[in-house]
């Protein structure tokens, strides 16, 4: 509406123009030429003035009285004219900025699915990117997949000061490369503007980031079932792929059924102990009864165990870890360093285990009451997170680009949070429970 206002009155201004040019042209075509290449007789006739002008009584009364119309009239379209061009001048800057707006996203979106898209998924919703684990001396250890995070909740935790930053730099560590020109990358400063822009148009509403955090809290309770049983969970995968293998013969189809009923009955026994009902519901892929009967778990674990319900929002992987603190706090979490330790004995003592806390991209938490003497002003840094070379705690200082994302509703000028403050404190009572 307002591009579409702002060609109205550019429209107008056109058409009054070109009225305006018309008729002096014809003014000049008529009065000047017309009139002044009439030549009566020779030179010598005509000197020294060429043609007789008007007499005073015609000059001082019909000429004079054009004049003075022509000079109103010309006025008159003037004082119009440009009261209209100035009541017009806002919508054209905002049309002007809508344009530029969409035309920066429709680059981004470009340059974001040539460059990015491979780690950090389609639409940027988490994905994996190729890393090379090291030792100390540089030599080849294990060949990972580094767990990317979702960029489409990245500015509700970094300003966009903070987003330009890590792309001019990259994150140490990791990955991620420096994709701006200060750090030896191949973008322009605006080429990473229009990057931040598609990031912009695409990021989650406060609602969807709850759901997506709740989501990522059911997947973790999940997880760590399967995990103090992971025997019985390959014995179903495998009974279940033997099932539907065409192939397979009828006895073995036989000894699989009674495989998966064990393994079945193992998994739901221990769903059960943990809540009523849940086995039978994630078993039977009933995805609704599942999440409900999960929701009303981690409600009741909120309530009764704070520190409990903070482990889990600390290690949780919903927006591939950018919910969560482990992704910067334990060194390995990211692309699985326990897994691989258990798949490749061999590497124990060129890959360390993950230490809960123990520190990686930021700093070790254990212990982390020596930093913060009080709960509250540590709730009140994770909400806010870092500001260039903001103090907090005892001794802390934030780099200059901040680094640290903020996970409260304030810690951006985007309306909502990654995390509600009674998630933060649970997340906090964990932290100050690490030693």
């Amino acid at each position: 509406m307002l591009i579409h206002a702002a060609s109205s009155y550019r429209t107008i201004g056109l058409v009054i123009a070109l009225i305006v040019l018309t008729g002096f042209a014809v003014y000049v075509l008529f009065n000047v030429f017309a009139t002044g290449t009439k030549e009566i007789g020779s030179e010598v006739e005509l000197a020294p003035n060429r043609k007789p002008y008007f007499d005073d009584e015609i000059l001082e009364t019909r000429r004079l009285e054009f004049v003075q119309t022509v000079g109103v009239g010309t006025l008159f379209i003037i004082c119009l004219a440009l009261p209209l061009y100035w009541l017009g001048e806002p919508g054209r800057h905002e049309g002007r900025d809508e344009f530029t707006t969409e035309i920066f996203i429709e680059r981004g979106q470009e340059k974001y699915t040539a460059l990015c898209s491979q780690c950090h998924g389609a639409g940027a919703v988490g994905g994996q990117a190729a890393y090379t684990i090291l030792d100390e001396n540089a030599r080849y250890v294990a060949a990972v997949n580094w767990t990317a995070p979702a960029l489409n909740t990245v500015l509700y935790r970094f300003s966009i000061d903070e987003v330009t930053h890590i792309l001019n730099y990259g994150r140490p560590q990791s990955p991620m490369p420096a994709w701006g020109a200060p750090g030896g990358g191949p973008l322009t400063t605006q080429q990473l503007e229009e990057i931040i822009e598609y990031l912009k148009s695409i990021q989650l509403t406060p609602e969807e980031i709850t759901a997506d955090v709740q989501a990522g809290l059911r997947n973790e309770v999940i997880a760590r079932v399967r995990a103090d049983h992971a025997e019985a969970g390959t014995k179903l995968n495998d009974a279940t792929a033997v099932l539907n293998d065409a192939a397979a013969t009828t006895a073995d189809k036989a000894a699989a059924e009674k495989d998966r009923a064990a393994a079945t009955q193992e998994l739901t026994d221990a769903f059960d102990a943990l809540i009523d009902g849940l086995g039978a519901a994630v078993l039977g892929n009933d995805r609704d009864a599942t999440a409900s009967l999960l929701d009303t778990y981690l409600v009741g674990l909120a309530a009764d165990n704070l520190e409990a319900y903070g482990e889990l929002l600390f290690n949780n992987r919903g927006g591939a870890g950018g919910y969560g603190c482990a992704r910067c706090h334990t060194a390995g979490f990211s692309w699985g360093a326990d897994e691989l330790l258990a798949a490749n004995p061999a590497l124990e003592g060129l890959v360390e285990p993950e230490i809960p806390g123990g520190g990686g991209f930021g700093p070790s938490l254990r212990g982390v009451e020596a930093q913060f003497v009080s709960a509250a002003s540590q709730e009140a840094f994770i909400s806010a997170g870092c500001s260039p070379n903001l103090q907090y705690g005892n001794n802390g200082v934030c780099e200059p680009s901040g680094q640290m994302p903020g996970f409260g509703d304030e810690s951006t000028d985007l309306d909502g949070g990654l995390l509600t403050p009674e998630q933060i404190a649970a997340i906090v009572q964990y932290e100050r429970g690490l030693e």
